[in-house]
């Protein structure tokens, strides 16, 4: 699975956990922690597509992969249910990993929200697979800023890892992000910061800066389309 998705781009409130690939903590862009869901009673969906080149920032800044993913998510009211393909780069086995999830959000008041997600991740050829349930706690950080604090578990054997993650705005087109996690299922800690702009019209660009403690570091650059209503 990709890495953990704890304040994304539109910087939905979820944060859901992938592994990556060059490292198995690190993910696929910046992963979304922090999303705004609606409470309404009307249905609402969003779409999109990103694509994303990796590089090894330990060892004269060698190309690791490319990548390219899309998704759709429904809403209403609370709920929300999602489908997303990544392409796996040289994979021996598989092309294509998919991930379906289903989750119930809602606000305490004050800026503080919470959220519940339940995702199924399989590969397409050799079928291989796997799920995660993501509780995860939303909250402000001073005026502009957010945090969430995440706990994705592996439903098969109880091990988890914990995550928190922020984003600020820095003017009115670029936003940092960053995450540090630790991982009961990989044994180890990993951390991420970068940068996102925002071009307008639902076109993003993000600069992220990916490592753990006992891997190399890895340099991402994420270029999204989303649409919705």
């Amino acid at each position: 699975m990709n890495i953990k998705h704890l304040i994304g781009f539109g910087l939905t409130a979820g944060l859901l956990s992938s592994a990556a690939y060059a490292q198995e903590n690190v993910t696929t862009g910046f992963d979304p922690v922090i999303e705004d869901r609606s409470m309404t009673s009307m249905v609402g969906w969003t779409a999109g597509v990103s694509a994303a080149t990796r590089f090894n920032t330990s060892d004269d800044f060698d190309h690791l992969e490319n990548e390219v993913e899309g998704f759709v998510e429904l809403t209403y009211g609370g709920f929300h249910t999602g489908l997303s393909a990544t392409s796996l780069y040289q994979d021996p086995s598989d092309d294509v990993e998919f991930e379906a999830n289903l989750g119930y959000g809602a606000d305490f008041g004050q800026d503080l929200s919470w959220d519940l997600t339940y995702g199924y991740i399989w590969l397409n050829d050799s079928k291989d697979h796997s799920e995660e349930i993501t509780a995860t706690l939303g909250f402000p950080i001073g005026r502009d800023a957010s945090g969430a604090f995440a706990v994705i578990i592996d439903p098969d054997n109880g091990e988890s890892d914990q995550e928190v993650a922020f984003e600020a705005p820095l003017s009115e087109r670029w936003t940092a992000v960053g995450l540090i996690g630790n991982s009961d299922r990989d044994d180890n800690i990993y951390a991420e910061a970068g940068a996102v702009y925002d071009f307008g019209d639902g076109v993003t660009f993000e600069a992220l800066y990916e490592d753990t403690n006992d891997g190399d570091g890895v340099l991402g650059f994420t270029v999204s389309y989303e649409i919705g209503g």
